[in-house]
């Protein structure tokens, strides 16, 4: 028995000095990890902050703000799509209040908004529009997004603009990811509480929280010191030139801060006072199956694997990134905010949340993943070998005495032509309209656009040279019989 009790005591005694070895442990490994990740990816400033157990286990904040202010735990980062989850709990709010139901039509509550339902039999629910089955295609949503709309009217304008959109499949059937769903859902919180979604948003989600630096205007923004983030040269950051829509507020311009972020995944992970356990449990769940075992539900990425569940959402807007992880089975979570962004680095937080989570749960820190930057390699080489072939070709036209003007002119139609179709060439690629390119990969359009111009330019003076050729063998001939 004395053994046995003996055995107890150690087990007792020894048992938190180990929790405790691994806990510091893996904070060293997470403070490496992203002191390697910043600088490998070159991100000014990020913030981290993990909660484990009910409690802020790590925080910390790196490197500089747009101004070249220090990154705080208090510094405003625009959230991207993160932002949906703090929507999709705005709703269910509504929903426990009896003011919303998540299978009425919304025609029901927003009867000004048309479309087009193209002869399908259902029409498009609340539901449908948390969990990205509305109809309405990715195109459409980017069309309405990132306009830079401000002040109190900025969402209904927005909706104004998306009014008559024609769905592309029947509401319900088919997983389409686009910011026009919680743009709407967005509005239907206006109409439904007579509030703006920045007033509702502030007294009946933030305030609830705690979040107290959590806004959802520009003006709310700049008044606690948000300062734009940065684009990316080849991986070097340069200032943004400042994209901030009020309107896209309920789909991806909401502005945190890693410390209030961290009240949000307490809640995540508590799930006290703002929902009851079965509406919160309906606001965790899976709803729409999008491959193996991965879901989405109302507004949230779902893994459904019994060893591994998760749920997480990443975000962006043109100069920041974000990633938002929770872990119910392992009872932590992270919240990681960055201010860099371009469509050629989207892996780079990716890869971050990833070895966060691998250090959390193996403790062991994973290799990052390499960033390549064709992106702009490609528009780029394209500029210049386009600019060396065509003043090659531009000698070689002003040194000829016999020449085909006809066949100089076409070439120099062609290539006019080429440029006019270009861009509407490269959205139709991408499944993206030009603004969303040129504020997501602003290096890329500028030298997308530079390319384009060295097509206009190379048909135009081929024309005009041809031209100027033409006659001067006319008056060659005229002068010499």
């Amino acid at each position: 028995m004395k053994r046995y009790l003996f055995t107890f005591v150690c087990f007792i005694l020894i048992f938190p000095v180990h929790t405790n070895a691994d806990s510091q442990k893996q904070i060293e490994l997470i403070e490496k990890y992203m002191e390697t990740a910043l600088d490998k990816y070159q991100i000014p400033g990020a913030s981290l902050a993990i909660i484990r157990e009910g409690q802020l286990w790590f925080q910390k904040s790196w490197g500089i703000q747009g101004n070249g202010d220090p990154v705080t735990e208090d510094t405003l980062f625009t959230i991207g799509s993160v932002s949906k989850p703090l929507t999709s709990l705005a709703i269910m709010k509504l929903v426990e209040k009896g003011l919303i139901e998540l299978d009425q039509e919304i025609d029901y509550y927003l009867p000004s908004f048309q479309y087009d339902v193209k002869g399908f039999d259902k029409k498009i629910t609340i539901r449908n529009l948390l969990t990205h089955t509305s109809g309405i295609s990715s195109y459409e949503g980017l069309k309405i997004a990132d306009q830079n709309l401000r002040g109190e009217k900025a969402i209904s304008e927005a909706v104004k603009k998306l009014n008559h959109v024609k769905l592309t499949y029947e509401p319900g059937s088919v997983h389409q990811y686009s910011a026009a769903n919680y743009l709407l859902l967005g509005r239907i919180i206006e109409k439904i509480t007579g509030e703006t979604f920045s007033d509702f948003m502030d007294t009946d989600i933030y305030t609830s929280l705690g979040m107290n630096r959590t806004v959802s205007t520009f003006e709310e923004a700049s008044e606690l010191g948000y300062q734009p983030g940065y684009h990316s040269f080849f991986g070097k950051p340069i200032k943004s030139n400042m994209i901030f829509d009020d309107s896209g507020a309920p789909y991806g311009y909401i502005a945190s801060s890693a410390d209030d972020m961290a009240k949000y995944l307490l809640f995540l992970l508590d799930s006290k006072d703002l929902l009851s356990d079965e509406l919160f449990k309906e606001y965790i769940s899976p709803q729409v199956h999008r491959k193996d075992e991965m879901y989405y539900g109302l507004g949230w990425r779902i893994s459904t694997n019994n060893e591994d569940p998760y749920i997480f959402h990443g975000g962006e807007t043109p100069d920041s990134r974000a990633e938002l992880y929770m872990n119910h089975k392992n009872d932590y979570g992270f919240i990681l905010l960055t201010n860099k962004n371009d469509i050629s680095e989207t892996m780079s937080t990716l890869s971050m949340r990833e070895g966060i989570k691998t250090i959390m749960e193996r403790g062991q820190m994973p290799e990052l993943i390499k960033m390549n930057y064709q992106m702009q390699w490609i528009p780029l080489l394209l500029t210049i070998l386009f600019a060396f072939c065509g003043s090659l070709s531009l000698y070689r036209l002003k040194k000829k005495t016999n020449f085909h003007s006809k066949s100089w002119n076409i070439a120099g139609l062609f290539l006019l032509l080429c440029s006019f179709v270009f861009i509407p060439i490269v959205t139709y690629i991408f499944g993206a309209p030009w603004h969303s390119i040129y504020h997501y990969s602003f290096i890329t359009a500028i030298f997308i656009l530079s390319f384009v111009g060295v097509l206009a330019i190379y048909g135009f003076l081929i024309i005009v040279l041809a031209y100027k050729k033409k006659q001067e063998i006319k008056l060659n001939k005229s002068c010499c019989p």
